[in-house]
């Protein structure tokens, strides 16, 4: 067991290095349903609300909250956004992971995790 904690700190900033962080008014839009993706989101504090357009109207897909990832599907695909994402109930911090950041750790997965990943993807669309 590691007991040296600079030695974790120094863990989490490697896993965190290139990730930016950015803040969201309530009910301001992070991204629409359709655009193309070029970031995953994981929310550092607030919730997030995920809509998808129906021929019903808007329909809410679920409220995510601190440390959930979303928007990664994109990035998997390379196809456009499935949904709509928005901050509620108050401001909302994000971490921001970039599309090269998130292809950097997919690179790093051996080819059976890698398609597994992508299998799954299409399965979800």
């Amino acid at each position: 067991m590691n007991t040296n904690p600079s030695t974790g700190l120094q863990t989490t900033n490697a896993r965190l290095s290139g990730i930016e962080r950015k803040k969201y008014d309530r009910n301001q839009v992070i991204f629409r349903e359709h655009e193309n993706g070029d970031s995953a989101y994981i929310i550092a504090n607030g919730q997030v609300q995920i809509v998808k357009e129906s021929d019903n109207g808007p329909a809410v897909l679920g409220i995510l909250e601190r440390g959930a990832m979303f928007g990664e599907m994109a990035l998997i695909d390379d196809k456009p956004r499935m949904a709509s994402a928005k901050a509620i109930n108050g401001p909302v911090e994000l971490l921001i992971v970039s599309k090269a950041n998130f292809q950097k750790k997919m690179d790093k997965l051996d080819p059976f995790t890698r398609g597994l990943i992508k299998f799954m993807a299409e399965i979800v669309r």
